[in-house]
């Protein structure tokens, strides 16, 4: 995913799993990311997938 894209506070896929994104790290182009129970990883932007239709504990498409 384009690094200008990511924002704190977006819902995405990576690599680890769906998680909102806490920190965007431009210099080494790492994004930290909360999953759904609190856990927290950092990955490379890469590994980023931005999908309109996440949106956690709904069943609904918008």
């Amino acid at each position: 995913m384009d690094m200008d894209k990511i924002a704190t506070g977006m819902w995405v896929e990576s690599s680890e799993g769906l998680g909102r994104v806490l920190a965007v790290d431009k210099r080494d182009e790492m994004v930290l990311v909360e999953g759904l129970h609190e856990e927290q990883w950092a990955v490379h932007v890469s590994s980023v997938n931005q999908d309109a239709q996440l949106h956690p504990d709904c069943d609904k498409y918008y």
